[in-house]
């Protein structure tokens, strides 16, 4: 996704990040009440209470996803796993400053520090640095950790399925999306931008590829998330990205100026990302297996009274 992305918004000119996510919101809810026509997929409804519970999920994770594509037009997509990769750093902060959650274990805060580490030594060594992409991948990285957090404290997604969260997240961004890019000009322009390309059969085939890919990408990440855990996916997720990291140094031209500093910054973050998803992954199993233990022992003891 973070290619085909890149591949719109750099190789063929569309810069307009919000309305591209706009365009990925419409379609999602077009083909998707399309499916439940066609008696492929079931939802219900949305309620005005499940609307006033989402609506602040919907809003931050959208704003995550326009700075994010906002910032994968400014920097290689190397630079911008590495970015994103400060998630965990800034939960940890939070959970911190706002004390939310015990505090983690020593493991995880030094792998963390890795992580931030690399994104300075990257940072310094960026012979090709882009103040706005830096700060949007940052802004990203907060409305992230936000969002991870506000559905941990609030639970707003409980009880629905993949295709209910894809739907009603969908319906519910899609209208501020359409606000902003009016606002912001985007949406003439953007409209613009597709009558001029319309007949490059390279970027029709690579932006209707960014809409549908977008969609599938959202499933995955709910369906991965509901079926497994958050954790389960966000592991899944930084060993994406250092496949994608490695990539992204020789597609798409590269976009990478192969600075010694620049290379190591990325190096030292990714494996800061690797070695924090081992730790957490390590750290839940233990409980899985202390808690089917203690279960283990509470039976045996009933059954000897």
């Amino acid at each position: 996704m973070g290619f085909i992305n890149k591949a719109v918004m750099s190789v063929y000119g569309l810069e307009e990040s919000n309305f591209l996510l706009l365009c990925q919101m419409a379609v999602t809810v077009a083909v998707l009440f399309f499916l439940r026509g066609a008696g492929r997929v079931q939802f219900a409804p949305i309620s005005l209470a499940q609307a006033k519970k989402l609506l602040p999920v919907a809003i931050l994770y959208n704003a995550n996803v326009a700075f994010a594509l906002a910032s994968l037009a400014k920097v290689s997509v190397p630079t911008y796993n590495t970015l994103k990769r400060l998630t965990p750093a800034v939960v940890l902060a939070a959970n911190k400053a706002l004390r939310l959650r015990p505090d983690p274990s020593k493991e995880v805060v030094a792998c963390i520090v890795v992580v931030v580490l690399g994104c300075l030594i990257a940072g310094y060594g960026d012979l090709e640095f882009d103040p706005r992409g830096y700060v949007m991948g940052l802004t990203s990285c907060a409305l992230q950790a936000s969002y991870l957090l506000v559905v941990e404290r609030t639970g707003a997604e409980r009880g629905m399925n993949s295709i209910e969260i894809m739907v009603y997240n969908a319906m519910l961004s899609s209208p501020p999306l359409f606000l902003v890019v009016l606002a912001t000009g985007e949406l003439g322009s953007g409209i613009e931008r597709l009558s001029a390309m319309s007949g490059d059969v390279g970027f029709v085939s690579v932006f209707v590829l960014a809409l549908l890919a977008g969609m599938l990408l959202n499933y995955a990440l709910f369906l991965c998330t509901l079926t497994n855990s958050a954790l389960t996916t966000t592991v899944v997720g930084v060993l994406k990205g250092v496949v994608s990291t490695a990539l992204g140094f020789f597609l798409l031209g590269g976009g990478v100026d192969p600075s010694v500093t620049h290379v190591m910054g990325i190096l030292t973050n990714t494996v800061g990302g690797v070695a924090y998803s081992c730790v957490t992954y390590s750290e839940k199993q233990a409980k899985r297996r202390m808690k089917v233990k203690n279960s283990d022992l509470d039976l045996a003891g009933s059954e000897g009274k």
